[in-house]
Formats: C-alpha cells, structure tokens, sequence
C-alpha cells in the first residue's frame, strides 16, 4: 500500500496544474473540467489501492486462521516464558507453560512492583529468586481490537553469575601514604625507623586479612592490589587503617597520620590513575583521612582531626619565586577571590597586587561589588584615592585580559564560587592560592598552585610569600593592616587554627605598618548588628551532642554576615561544641559551620556542596527556604553524631 501513496500524490498534484494553466487564458470550463477529472482519478485510484489491501488483509487473515493452531501450539511448547497483558490494566490475558512456573497471578504489575505496562520500556532486567531475566516487551497492534502487549523472559542467570564474579575480583590499586613522614623522620627524638616498621606492619595485615598484596615503593608510601570485593569491605569499614595508624606510640606527642587512596575502576591502569587523583585530593584536604574515587564520584572518610600546623617554609619559597618568574614573563594580572568576599579574600588580594606592582607589571582586583565585610576597606581605599582604576568588575576584566594575562584566585579553589568563573576559561595563566581542604570541584591544572589547608588564612600565605617573593618588597601600611584583618578575622582573634607561623606572619605585617586600629575598624560590628546577632544566639537550638543550630531572618540587612557572627559567639557558650546558623537571601540559603574542634563542620557541609576547614566551613543552597535547608542539614548532623557516638 506505501509504494502506491506517491502515485495517488503525483495524480492529484498534476491534475491540480493541469487545471490551473487554463485559468490564465479565460477557459474556466476548461479548468473546471480537468480538475473534476483529476478528482474521478484520484478517488477511482484510491478505491483500487483499498480493494487491493483489503484482499491481502483478508489473505492474512485465512493463513493465521488455517494456522493458528500452529502458532498457539508452538507459543505454549516453547521453554522461553512468554505472555501478553492489557497495557491499560497490566491484567494477563494469556501467558505459556513456562512463564506460568515463574508467577501465575493475575496482574503483572503485581511481578513488576515498578514496571509501568502504559510506558513499556523495550528492555528491562529482572530478578526472580535466584535467577535474572532479560525482560523484552513488544507492542501487538490489533485492527478491531485493543493492542496488547508481548512480553517474553530471556534467562540471563548465568550472564549474571559471571558479571557479579567480575565486579567482585577485578583488581583495584590503593595507595598509601605517611602525611607526616618528613616530621616524624626529623624529630630526634622519635625512633622513625621503629614507627615506620609499624605503619608497615599494619599495611602487611591489611592486605593478608583481605587477599591483597602490597609493596613499599618510596619511604612511607605503599601501593596495595586488592579484588573489588575487598575495596567494597575497607569502604564499608570506613577504612580502620588510619585509626590504627593514631594509636602507634611515637613516643612523643606526634601523631601518625595516614592518608588512603582507593581507585575503583575495570581496568588496573585506570584504577592506578584514579588512585592517585584521590591520593592528591586527599593531600589537598589535609591528609589523615581516605578517598575513593569510583568513576566520577569521590566519596571522603575520616578527616576528623585538626591537622598540626605546617613548619617547613620550603613550598612557600618555591611558589614564590616560580610566581615572581611567571610574573616577569607575563602581561597584566588579575586578582579574584570567591564571591561576597571577605577580608581574608581582600586582604590576600591586596598583597598579591603588591607583588606585581614590585615587578612592574599592571595588576587589578576583580569584585563583584561592595558588601558589608569588605566596605571599610574600600571605603579606605578611596578616601586615599588607590582604588580608581584599580577595583573592577568581572565585565571589565573579561575586556581586558590578553592571551599572555595571569589570573590569581585567592581564598577559594572551587571555580562555581569564584567571582568570575568565565575568567577560567578565558585565562590560560592560572594560579591557585587557598587555605581550605580541597574539595572535588577543585579549580584543575592550573599553572601555579599553593595549597595548605594546614594554613590559618589565605593572608598568612600571602605574607609568606611577599617575604619570599624578592627582595625589598615593601607593602604599604594599609595592605599590612588589611593582610592583618584578613588572619585575625579567619582566626577568631587568634583562637582557632593559628600555628606558630600565623605569629610570625603577624608579626611581620605588625613591623611594616599594620595599624591595630584599622585592622579592627575592618571587621566591626554596627550596633543594628550586634542586636541582630544576639538575636539569632537567643533562637538557637542546642542538641544534646554539643551541636546548635539558628537561622537570621531573611529581611535583616547583611544577614549573611550575621550569621557567621552568631555562629561564632556561639561557640563562646559553654557545652557549644560546633554551630550551623542559616541566611536566607532572595537566591539561596547560605550556612555557616564553626566548631571548636571536635565536631568537623567541614565534613558535614561538604555533603550539601560546601566546604571549608574542620573548624570553619560553609555551604550555599539555592531555590530553597532556610526551613527546607534545615531538614536537609540536621539528618546529615544526625548521620555525624551516629558516625561519633562519644559527641
């Protein structure tokens, strides 16, 4: 009947012209004549191709019936199970021997719990007892009747069997590494060779208690093989390892820190690659815990520690000199930080325009506008007439930056909470400089990085590398009394994180002109503020492990950085063990985490897409109201408090 249609399309279309072309010439009659004929043509035609089909459908139909005991015959012996059903209903209307055996209710909705009959899907796979099937389904149309469904079971049990063998013994690579190496081998007095023969024997009884096999390839890192099955059984243990590795006695005060990295993949070389990935993002993030990347997915354990803070200056003087000499061979600089900054991200901005200034070369601070945390400083900046030209917009940066531009991301690794994350992809110089654990959705294969959440702020790091950038680097006194805010802000006035270098740190900005008065002057409270803080304190809810929770209203002013306020004289409070306080603004909610160590805040948060330190952190949510961003954060502080019974 289809190779016909064209025909009957080409009769109507030509009588159609045919009828038209007498019509410029005045021979309607003409026209009218050939187009009635046409129309004779056409339905004659039509009443041909109709008889034609209804003689082969008539044709068919005398063949099913003089074999239609055939057809039953061979549907019922056959031993593939088989039915058809009713698509509205999914009521049986007919099923063979074979599929009898596997269920004989009446509905197969009833089989197929989640199955839509309306929606077939044209394969699906099923597990009935002990065996699986590959379900087909296939519409049956039906002229004078309502079209069924035929559905047929393939036995894929054995399949099955050797899939599930696969995924369980197909190798995985694991490796790990003594974070602490260099400290536990420099103290004299900790026999390292005696602890390092112990994290050694706690690896060689992992891998003999799960079938695995393991070399030592440098000082204090292993490489372990282990079947799928067992990578499964470490995960599901949360990886007793590195808890292990806590209780070896060093002698001294030094803890050991291990870090593992689990690569699950179906071939060893990607396996090994992706170990290595997790064992870099484990680093990242402080070391001490383990990572295991399964694809595309990173999934953390343990981490719960405060890490001791970094001594060795040799990575800070490295960066420093390979930052003076991407300098030199570049254009322009811009400097960004994450958005709503704070002075920590202003102040390490500062001092990184400083040391392309010392070079000569042109830099700019790129801000998505003023905020609340950050307006004294430009209101500074102003009154002295330095920020003309000097502060511009993601928009302006975007014209201006050239093929041979740097672009320094400060206080932030994370690309979605840059100001300017279309900067990335236009930058082809990119530099790193963050204090806080690495998270998955790092900023990838810049050209410089300087990570160390071991640090107390982004403006300690930035001082040390001013210090090392060259010499005679001289900031002026409002970037030290800015550098200064930046660490006493991120620290809580030198009670959380700080590290004998964040002193240091302090102390050389306070020799080059850091004014005490400014730098309190940066990070102060108006007293509509303060009566809006203690507000948020008074509504707070206390948990029987320690743990508060607030909110600030969504029509208070700068509720945002209220609420990281409130979270922190919250801890103030005795019995306080950590605090998450939420802002609601037009766009998102925003949560701010503080603890005062023994509750990792950063762990928690990361769960909602956040991140952070152990004993600060945040997370933003969008298109949510501050209670539904609630019911999202307390059953992840129930699942913590679950995972810490001692809280």
């Amino acid at each position: 009947m289809k190779e016909y249609q064209g025909l009957l399309i080409f009769v109507g279309v030509f009588m159609t012209v045919v009828a038209a072309a007498f019509i410029p010439f005045g021979m309607y009659w003409f026209a009218l004549s050939a187009l009635l004929a046409g129309i004779l043509l056409f339905a004659s035609i039509f009443i041909w191709l109709r008889v034609i089909s209804d003689r082969q459908q008539k044709r068919m139909d005398r063949v099913f019936r003089e074999n239609d005991s055939a057809v039953a015959l061979l549907m019922n012996e056959v031993t593939v199970p088989a039915l058809l059903f009713d698509p509205d209903t999914g009521r049986i209307a007919w099923r063979n021997p074979a599929f009898r055996e596997i269920y004989d209710g009446k509905f197969i909705t009833d089989l197929l719990e989640s199955y839509n009959p309306a929606r077939p899907a044209n394969s699906l796979q099923q597990v009935v007892g002990i065996n699986t099937y590959q379900v087909m389904n296939i519409v049956v149309p039906r002229k004078h009747a309502k079209q069924l469904i035929l559905q047929y079971w393939l036995d894929r049990t054995e399949a099955a069997h050797y899939q599930r063998l696969y995924d369980e013994q197909h190798p995985c690579t694991a490796l790990i590494y003594v974070d602490n190496y260099e400290e536990l081998t420099r103290d004299s007095q900790i026999r390292s060779t005696a602890v390092l023969a112990d994290v050694e024997r706690l690896v060689s009884e992992l891998c003999r208690r799960v079938g695995g096999v393991y070399r030592r390839y440098e000082n204090g890192r292993f490489l372990l093989i282990l079947e799928a099955k067992q990578a499964v059984q470490l995960e599901q243990e949360k990886f007793p390892l590195i808890e292990q590795a806590h209780r070896i006695n060093t002698g001294t005060g030094t803890m050991v820190s291990l870090s593992m990295a689990l690569g699950v993949a179906p071939r060893i070389a990607q396996s090994e690659n992706d170990a290595r990935q997790a064992m870099e993002l484990a680093l990242g993030r402080g070391g001490d815990q383990a990572v295991v990347k399964d694809g595309a997915e990173y999934r953390f354990y343990g981490g719960r520690r405060q890490q001791d803070a970094r001594q060795s200056r040799v990575k800070a003087r490295l960066f420093s000199k390979a930052l003076a000499q991407l300098f030199e061979n570049s254009g322009e600089v811009f400097i960004m930080g994450h958005k709503n900054s704070d002075m920590d991200c202003f102040g390490s901005a500062l001092g990184i325009m400083t040391c392309a200034n010392h070079i000569g070369r042109h830099a700019y601070i790129v801000l998505d506008g003023a905020n609340s945390m950050i307006e004294d400083a430009l209101h500074r900046m102003e009154q002295e007439g330095s920020a003309a030209g000097l502060i511009i917009t993601p928009e302006e940066a975007a014209h201006m930056m050239q093929q041979n531009s740097v672009l320094v991301v400060v206080d932030t690794q994370r690309g979605s909470n840059t100001v300017a994350p279309q900067l990335l992809e236009k930058g082809e110089r990119i530099v790193v400089i963050d204090h806080h654990r690495r998270s998955a959705d790092y900023i990838e294969n810049p050209t410089l990085h300087y990570l160390e959440s071991r640090s107390s702020s982004a403006s300690e790091m930035v001082t040390e590398v001013i210090q090392y950038f060259a010499d005679n680097v001289k900031p002026s006194s409002f970037t030290c009394s800015a550098l200064l805010a930046g660490i006493t802000s991120d620290t809580k006035q030198f009670a959380f994180n700080v590290g004998s270098r964040t002193f240091e740190a302090a102390g050389y900005l306070r020799r080059n002109g850091a004014d005490l008065g400014s730098v309190k002057s940066m990070y102060q409270n108006d007293y509509e503020s303060y009566v809006q803080c203690a507000k948020v304190v008074a509504r707070a809810e206390i948990r029987r492990s320690g743990i508060a929770v607030s909110y600030c209203e969504k029509d208070v002013a700068n509720n945002r950085m209220i609420s990281s306020q409130a979270a922190d004289e919250l801890l103030g409070i005795r019995g306080i063990k950590a605090a998450f306080v939420l802002a609601e603004t037009p766009d998102l909610v925003a949560i701010s985490g503080r603890s005062v160590g023994e509750v990792n805040v950063q762990m928690i948060l990361e769960k909602l897409g956040g991140g952070g330190h152990l004993t600060m952190a945040g997370a933003q949510i969008r298109n949510v109201t501050w209670q539904q961003a609630k019911d999202m954060l307390l059953p992840l502080i129930e699942e913590y408090e679950r995972e810490n019974q001692n809280l």
